[in-house]
């Protein structure tokens, strides 16, 4: 089934920071990124610099001698457009999360005039491939108005993939904010004196593009279609299929990974991603797997593990009972046999209504889009028949909070003879990006049983 929300908070710009090692830390002190905001500067040239200057959204930043904490200076955010009351200004600056600790804490001070939105210092940790980790800020507090200079505090905890520290203070709406001596601490210890991670290597690891690596890719036509796809590792051949109106990209923490020891084969499904479609009858997960099928045979892969999730766990349960001699293993998540089985009848309304919304625009996108949810509604039909055929080993898994239903999941593993079944606590239907450790574990366990 389609997921329906994913919010992303906030997001930042498109400036890094860079640090040079030091065993004692001592080189990598405040002013390295500013945190005084002393070293009086304009825009983001330098990679310790907080960015500046006139945004799209009608706000000014900058660094301000007028007002300040301490020293001689503090960074200045400002509403300079009184028509932006429902728009924001911000700046921001990155820090590398090169030294240990368990614990982040940054501290700062504020002061605010006639804000009548609110003033916030949103805190967030990225792992390299620029997904977050950690986020936090002070909307709890709702801080607004006017304000002399008051110190705040935020702490995240520092998990050993974090590769990023992002500190970016807002203004929402009218007014004026003024934020001065920034601190970064690490487990209570001040950043000019933190140590650097024995391992960091900051050219060490440079996030690919999964979906767009043109190196890696491939095409490969099908009926009335032609599906983009692409390669990575080596060993026995692992496809990767994913759910209804996603990509190869929401795989990229499972590729990474399983292609350590698999050939990695992800596929946009038609009409997805790169993937074209030009058929001109309804969608189907019969469909999908021939399409897959074929791409198996033009690759000259006869037979491979299948990982799908969501929609494409359904199109790997019918490759599995339709076509068994093609897939050696499949790990299915998030699948169903029957929609009118699967979920509530409020997931059922909460799809045709976004049908109903997306009929109402006239581009393409959404016409196709509506084929996509359409098929929600009316596939897949894999009776009990049908698992009953499947004699490989299967891995039926789905979250705790999973929209398919857990006694639907049930019914799967209890109908596939060589199943297996789990249920990840706490999770959604989104299991591989809300648990990946623990996801991508589960996965490779069962793949590389000899059994």
């Amino acid at each position: 089934m389609k997921y329906f929300i994913l919010a992303i908070i906030f997001t930042c710009g498109p400036f890094c920071v860079s640090g040079q090692n030091s065993p004692t830390g001592l080189q990598n002190d405040r002013n390295e990124f500013n945190l005084g905001f002393e070293r009086k500067t304009s825009g983001s040239k330098s990679s310790g610099d907080w960015q500046t200057g006139t945004t799209k959204s009608g706000y000014k930043v900058a660094i301000d001698s007028n007002q300040k904490h301490s020293g001689k200076y503090s960074l200045y955010i400002a509403n300079i457009d009184k028509d932006v009351d429902s728009k924001s200004g911000m700046s921001n600056i990155i820090i590398p999360a090169k030294f240990d600790g368990k614990e982040v804490e940054i501290r700062f001070y504020l002061k605010l005039e006639n804000v009548t939105g609110h003033a916030d210092f949103p805190f967030r940790i990225d792992d390299e491939d620029n997904d977050k980790l950690q986020f936090t800020n002070l909307l709890a507090k709702r801080i607004y108005g006017t304000e002399d200079w008051k110190q705040y505090s935020l702490k995240l905890p520092l998990q050993k993939e974090a590769a990023k520290i992002y500190l970016f203070p807002l203004l929402y709406g009218s007014g004026k904010m003024w934020i001065d001596d920034v601190q970064v601490l690490f487990d209570g210890v001040d950043i000019s004196q933190a140590k650097i991670k024995a391992n960091y290597n900051p050219s060490a690891y440079h996030p690919i593009d999964y979906g767009n690596n043109t190196a890696a890719s491939g095409k490969v036509k099908v009926r009335d279609a032609e599906l983009y796809y692409e390669t990575y590792g080596e060993g026995d051949p692992l496809l990767l299929l994913h759910g209804n109106s996603q990509s190869i990209n929401v795989f990229k923490k499972q590729i990474k990974e399983f292609s350590k020891s698999y050939k990695v084969i992800a596929v946009d499904t038609r009409g997805q991603g790169k993937s074209s479609d030009n058929i001109s009858e309804p969608l189907s997960y019969d469909l999908y797997a021939g399409d897959m099928k074929t791409l198996l045979d033009s690759l000259h892969i006869l037979k491979a593990n299948i990982l799908g999730w969501s929609d494409g766990g359904n199109t790997g349960l019918i490759m599995a009972s339709k076509y068994p001699d093609y897939v050696k293993k499949l790990a299915i998540t998030g699948a169903c046999t029957d929609p009118n089985k699967a979920v509530s009848a409020g997931t059922i309304k909460e799809v045709e209504k976004a049908i109903e919304n997306l009929k109402s625009k006239t581009d393409e996108k959404s016409a196709y889009q509506v084929k996509l949810f359409t098929m929600l509604l009316t596939e897949p039909h894999i009776s009990t028949e049908d698992l009953n055929k499947i004699k490989l080993p299967v891995l039926v898994m789905a979250g705790e909070k999973d929209m398919i239903l857990e006694k639907h999941t049930k019914y799967i593993a209890a109908s596939i003879s060589h199943s297996e079944l789990f249920i990840f606590k706490g999770a959604s239907h989104y299991v591989p990006v809300e648990k990946v450790p623990e996801f991508n574990n589960k996965v490779l366990v069962f793949l590389n049983n000899r059994r």
